[in-house]
Order: C-alpha cells, then sequence, then structure tokens
C-alpha cells in the first residue's frame, strides 16, 4: 500500500480578499442535501446571533432541500443574515470562498472534501466535522477547527472561537495554507504515484516499447 494524496494546482486559486467591513461572512460550500448537515448549522449561526455577533451566513449550492431550508431559516428569523447564493460556477465558488471570512462544512458524511482543501489553501480559516479524511487535513486547532458531527453545541463553540478572535483565524489559516503548499500541491502530491509506477518497471516498459 502507498498513500497518493489528492492534489491542488494552487496557481489556479483566487488570491484571499480582504473585506471592507467588520461584519464576519461564514460560507458553506456544497450541496443542500440532508447529509450536508445544513439543518445543524442553520441552528449554530443563529446560535451565534443571539450572542450578538454581527456575521452573515452565505450558502453555495442546490439541491431537494432548498425550499425546506429556507422555511427553516424563516422560522428561525436568520432574515437577511443568510444568503443563498444557489449553484455557481468554479471560479464564482472560489471568489467567494476568497472574499469570506470562515469557511464551515457541517456534514455527516465526506471524503476529502475538496472544497476544504480549497478555502485552506486560499488562506479562509476553516471548521470541519471528524469525520473521514477531514482530520487527515486539519488538525484541531492547528491547521483549522474540528467538530464532532451532529454536535452543534460543539460547532456553535467552534465559530464563536473564529469570530471573536481575529488573530486565531489567521494564525489558522496561515497554518492551513502551508500545509496544503507543502503536502497537496499537485506537483508534490502526485510524486509518489509516479515513483510507485517506476518501482512497477512502467518506465524501463515504456523505453523498451
Amino acid at each position: 500500500l502507498f498513500v497518493s494524496r489528492c492534489g491542488l494546482d494552487l496557481t489556479a486559486l483566487p488570491p484571499r480578499k480582504q473585506r471592507p467591513d467588520d461584519r464576519l461572512r461564514i460560507i458553506c460550500v456544497g450541496r443542500l442535501s440532508p447529509e450536508k448537515g445544513h439543518f445543524g448549522l442553520l441552528r449554530s449561526f443563529r446560535d451565534i446571533l443571539n450572542l450578538g455577533i454581527d456575521a452573515e451566513l452565505v450558502l453555495v449550492g442546490n439541491g431537494p432541500l432548498e425550499s425546506e431550508l429556507k422555511k427553516v431559516a424563516d422560522d428561525l428569523e436568520l432574515g437577511a443574515s443568510l444568503v443563498f447564493l444557489g449553484r455557481q460556477d468554479e471560479r464564482r465558488t472560489l471568489e467567494a470562498i476568497a472574499s469570506s471570512h470562515v469557511l464551515v462544512l457541517a456534514s455527516f458524511m465526506e471524503g476529502l472534501p475538496i472544497v476544504l482543501m480549497e478555502a485552506m489553501a486560499i488562506g479562509v480559516a476553516a471548521i470541519g466535522p471528524r469525520v473521514a479524511g477531514t482530520p487527515e487535513l486539519i488538525e484541531d486547532g492547528k491547521e483549522g477547527l474540528l467538530f464532532t458531527p451532529a454536535d452543534w453545541d460543539e460547532l456553535t463553540t467552534k465559530l464563536v472561537a473564529l469570530a471573536r478572535d481575529e488573530d486565531l483565524r489567521r494564525r489558522l489559516a496561515d497554518a492551513a495554507r502551508h500545509k496544503i503548499e507543502r503536502e497537496f500541491e499537485i506537483g508534490k502530491s502526485v510524486k509518489p504515484l509516479l515513483s510507485r509506477f517506476a518501482q512497477l518497471g512502467f518506465e524501463s516498459s515504456r523505453s523498451g516499447a
């Protein structure tokens, strides 16, 4: 067995954008479907608003739960603090991430989330669930923050921590960017695969063809 990591082309990512206002912008990118945990995320977001935190939550994506999520948002009286951007192309999605302070994933199940890798590479502080490959990307408190899936009180605590501590956001974002550059940049991540091909005689068989 060997590990060949999923890689990112860092040259294709937009730069981090400085927002002109102090309002915290939280973004979640994902299909509006049950496994993505949006209902719990809306609850946690309402809780941080109730604590007096000035924030907006932007949801990028569409899916079967869109109308139901909008009804829940109305019930929670989230108003203009919640923005449904709908499905966006890759460029606009990355630009939306780059202009946010925090990216959060609230999923119950994931693989190795590419959108999380992209946010980390751009330099946006990230929160993710302790599922599948997410802890491979984020060591809690080092490159981002992790929470137990469906523990919405814990998610609220993590959101509050990032909302109230700009230095923490900056420190986590810097460490996250360095990790992606070090371990997940496409030119570096493909090396184990190329090395494995060489061990199997792929190069010699090509040269003898």
